[in-house]
């Protein structure tokens, strides 16, 4: 696997509102893959040739939320201009709840079938940063039009997990919020379209990504950091969501994740 794209996340649209938690564009340098990580998240993405000059081709890509890894095959010069919706807001922007995507993902006319609205962003630009103005105003239209705003137990529930990196048991968000444990798993499989351990095993191994690649911890200190029961079963874990072992991690893009 080759990391052979250059990921930016635009900080100066990190404001634009709840539903969004990242704008971000990649341009590829090369011919080689590129490895998505499983983050529990669902974006809309511009894809389109950056050498272009206006862009006149481009395609609409609605990524669903994946519990493991996979390869994007990339070429020079292709270019990714990319929304991440926060957890619970991706039915409030395109209509139709992320469970409908688990593991699976909307390309081109497949993503305009499910919501005709993104035929408006495939119109000639003149360059990226055009890309950018319009799938910004695009968001920020579904989201002001939409009905089906996210219920603030669905907010306080995602922002419990986070906030522990994944190591909350179910039932002790449950007696946080007053609820029982099946509405903990309602809650959050509408709004991620994953199951409740499923999205916490999800952020406990990017939290110990992140305690192996920035904090520089051995693997048995940040598996044990990070809340699995032994370096073993961090093991497995980076195994089947990564492809790669903690005791040798690959070039990979770490996303911002928010709560």
């Amino acid at each position: 696997m080759t990391l052979s794209a250059r990921y930016t996340e635009l900080s100066r649209l990190a404001d634009l509102g709840e539903e969004v938690e990242a704008v971000w564009t990649s341009v590829s340098d090369r011919a080689g893959s590129y490895r998505v990580l499983p983050d529990g998240r669902c974006d809309i993405i511009l894809r389109f040739d950056a050498k272009q000059r206006p862009i006149v081709e481009m395609a609409v890509v609605v990524t669903g939320p994946t519990t493991r890894f996979y390869d994007v095959p990339i070429e020079p010069g292709m270019g990714f201009v990319g929304i991440r919706l926060r957890p619970g807001c991706f039915e409030t922007v395109l209509g139709f709840e992320p469970a409908e995507l688990t593991n699976a993902n909307l390309i081109g006319p497949d993503a305009l079938a499910a919501c005709p609205d993104l035929k408006s962003l495939c119109l000639p630009a003149r360059d990226q940063n055009e890309l950018v103005e319009r799938l910004t105003g695009f968001l920020r239209r579904r989201a002001a039009d939409s009905r089906l705003k996210p219920a603030p137990l669905s907010r306080g529930v995602i922002s419990a997990i986070h906030a522990s990196g994944g190591r909350l048991r179910i039932s002790d968000v449950a007696d946080m919020h007053a609820i029982s444990e099946r509405t903990v798993q309602r809650v959050v499989f509408k709004a991620t379209g994953l199951a409740p351990k499923t999205f916490a095993a999800i952020l406990r191994f990017h939290r110990a990504l992140r305690l192996l690649r920035d904090h520089r911890l051995s693997p048995a200190s940040a598996a044990l950091e990070a809340g699995f029961s032994d370096q073993a079963h961090m093991s497995r874990v980076f195994r089947r969501m990564g492809g790669f072992s903690p005791a040798r991690l690959p070039d990979v893009t770490l996303v911002s994740l928010g709560d």
